[in-house]
């Protein structure tokens, strides 16, 4: 059976997650819910799980958690009353109660989410709590609309003593504050380790799905919560490199984690792996995290003023992978003409630049001219030829239209994105040759 997982869009066409779909409402669901267990005699809530012969049975088909990871009543109470801050003694007192109704009916990760839903809306709303069963009802709610569990505010009004309206109201407040605050769902205020516990399979395989809900993250904070928890799994795991670089405060920082990213990768694939699979590392999916990384890793050391280093890893992707994937030739090519290494450039030229149509190695052609033979009629017919590949550079490079700060999120071939990514990524050589820059002010 192929196993959907819950951030997937949902099989069924609705263009949903599966989460907030049709999770739980088929037989075989690949991350069940709620714990499947057999009525007993007791009070029940249509469209909920009733409550188990014994609090510590194994649920139906599921194989019992570690004991280091599995989230119990205790831990639960401990987070309440140790673990998180809380404005009053009311909000934390909703909590306890908040176990209690839900402790027969739910999984324990699902509670830990409710906790977290109702300490994270708790600290920001500061509400008055009259009626505790009103907010523990609308709490429900939302994660059974979530999660599609199908209760209705009626189940939920009756079981706690509440009128519909009063429901609906207190729901309404919680999904403002998720939608303001939480743009990534109830799920994503869970702590690591609350988490990490509620993960099934392997060190490695728990490191992957924590760096695969970081992707998915809308929240820096929890992106790198999340990265750090997957490295102290799998401290090998170039995705979490890769996240952390991404939200690092400085560029020191960013580079130190792009390049113990690197290291990892390497003992990760292993030297054997190296050898066998050189020439065509793009085409092999493991392999990608860390060619992004050398990519990175190489932009950082360019940026940073190390032009050798950068050449260096630039020149050790291409071999890894001579059909160049990623584009490392156009910054590789910037590098070697920054340093006067005029051969390499040739070469380069030679081997990759024949028929390719990037703004990139038009413009570059130019610096190569003026830095063998100055001011030539053959550079004016290279600047022809560049503004014919693309119109725009001269704009952005001689200042007549400001640079963003950031490099677009996509490229096409000639238009307004490929002259911002050119100039940004090429002004260091840029700045090399100012007399350059003059002439084709004059033109």
């Amino acid at each position: 059976m192929i196993k959907i997982g819950r951030n997937d869009l949902c099989p069924c066409g609705s263009g949903k997650k599966y989460k907030k779909c049709c999770i739980g409402k088929e037989s075989g669901a690949a991350v069940p819910a709620l714990s499947l267990v057999e009525p007993s005699a007791g009070t029940t809530v249509r469209g909920t799980i009733v409550q188990p012969p014994s609090e510590n049975q194994a649920v139906s088909g599921e194989k019992p958690a570690s004991k280091g990871n599995k989230l119990t009543l205790p831990k639960l109470r401990r987070l309440v009353s140790r673990e998180l801050q809380w404005e009053s003694p009311a909000h934390e007192q909703l909590g306890l109660t908040l176990i209690e109704q839900m402790r027969y009916e739910y999984d324990k990760e699902l509670i830990a989410e409710a906790l977290m839903l109702w300490n994270g809306f708790s600290r920001m709303a500061k509400p008055v709590v009259k009626k505790e069963g009103a907010f523990c009802a609308a709490i429900e709610y939302l994660l059974s609309e979530e999660y599609g569990f199908m209760l209705t505010q009626a189940d939920l009004a009756g079981k706690y003593e509440i009128t519909k309206s009063t429901l609906a109201r207190r729901y309404k407040e919680l999904c403002a504050y998720v939608d303001e605050y939480a743009a990534g769902g109830t799920e994503e205020m869970l702590p690591p380790e609350v988490l990490i516990g509620s993960l099934k399979g392997s060190a490695k395989e728990k490191a992957a799905e924590l760096v695969f809900r970081a992707m998915d993250s809308a929240s820096p904070k929890s992106r790198s919560q999340l990265a750090k928890a997957a490295l102290e799994l799998d401290p090998d795991n170039t995705g979490a490199y890769l996240l952390l670089a991404d939200e690092a405060e400085g560029e020191q920082e960013a580079r130190a984690l792009l390049k113990a990213g690197m290291e990892a990768g390497r003992r990760e694939l292993g030297s054997a792996f190296f050898a066998e699979n050189k020439g065509h590392f793009w085409l092999i999916p493991e392999t990608r995290p860390y060619i992004r990384l050398c990519t990175s890793y190489a932009g950082s050391c360019w940026f940073g003023g190390a032009a050798d280093e950068a050449a260096g890893v630039l020149e050790h992707i291409l071999e890894l992978n001579p059909n160049d994937n990623t584009g490392a030739r156009y910054l590789l090519l910037a590098v070697y003409l920054y340093t006067d290494r005029l051969t390499e450039a040739e070469k380069l030229l030679k081997a990759y630049g024949e028929e390719d149509g990037a703004a990139s190695f038009a413009y570059d052609r130019m610096v190569l001219e003026f830095k063998r033979h100055g001011v030539t009629s053959r550079l004016k017919m290279l600047y022809r030829v560049a503004k014919g590949v693309n119109k725009h550079v001269p704009d952005y490079l001689l200042g007549a239209k400001m640079l963003p700060h950031n490099l677009p999120d996509y490229i096409g071939r000639g238009d307004a994105n490929e002259a911002i990514e050119y100039v940004i990524m090429h002004s260091r050589l840029w700045t090399s040759v100012p007399e350059l820059l003059k002439w084709m002010l004059k033109q």
